[in-house]
């Protein structure tokens, strides 16, 4: 197993610079901000919502048990896994590592972790944003797979996979509460803008 612990040591410090970054924009960084008022949380736990919680409950478990001991997790490890695959995996953090702060740095005071408007609550079509409506889903689902992918693990490549299932229904619910709010202005950046990727123009 002493490929895996290098491949465990690559997994942590992949884990550590993603969320560095993330803990940054969602924690330190709102410490300075003004406080606004916003809007009550839109709560419904649906059905995305319930493959989200099970998907991430289920992914935190099974990484947990790979970082403790990998020898309680060899039932799970796929046989003659191709080395390439970790490697594609590592780059896919890497490359969403970036765009993250990117992403964060385009929203700034407008980033909220909740589904609800704030008073000061602003239509961001610049950025990423200019082509994407929403990268920050596709860039956290970009690093799920990409440290699953350096796992070789069966089990944990499938929640990351299960994990990306609810997103468009996720999308499409905070679409309509943008449509709400910015109404045709939203309607029409809609219409040039690609839900999870860049939109292909047809010519």
């Amino acid at each position: 197993m002493a490929d895996e612990t290098f491949y465990r040591i690559l997994f942590v410090a992949l884990y550590a610079l993603f969320f560095s970054v993330r803990g940054y924009y969602r924690f330190v960084k709102p410490k300075n901000a003004e406080p606004e008022k916003v809007e009550p949380e839109r709560k419904e736990f649906g059905f995305a919502e319930g493959i989200i919680t099970f998907a991430i409950l289920g992914s935190f478990g099974s990484m947990t048990l790979y970082l403790l001991n990998v020898d309680w997790f060899a039932w799970s490890q796929i046989p003659n896994y191709p080395e390439p695959l970790r490697w594609a995996g590592a780059v896919l953090v890497l490359v969403s590592i970036p765009l993250l702060g990117w992403i964060h740095r385009t929203l700034d005071r407008q980033y909220s972790a909740c589904l609800q408007i704030k008073e000061s609550h602003l239509l961001i079509t610049q950025g990423p944003y200019a082509r994407v409506r929403h990268p920050m889903y596709t860039v956290l689902n970009m690093f799920s797979f990409g440290v699953a992918l350096v796992t070789a693990n069966f089990l944990i490549i499938g929640f990351a996979s299960l994990l990306i299932t609810p997103f468009p229904f996720v999308a499409k619910k905070e679409e309509q509460m943008m449509l709400d709010t910015f109404g045709d202005e939203y309607s029409e950046y809609m219409k040039r803008t690609g839900r999870f990727f860049l939109r292909i123009r047809k010519t």
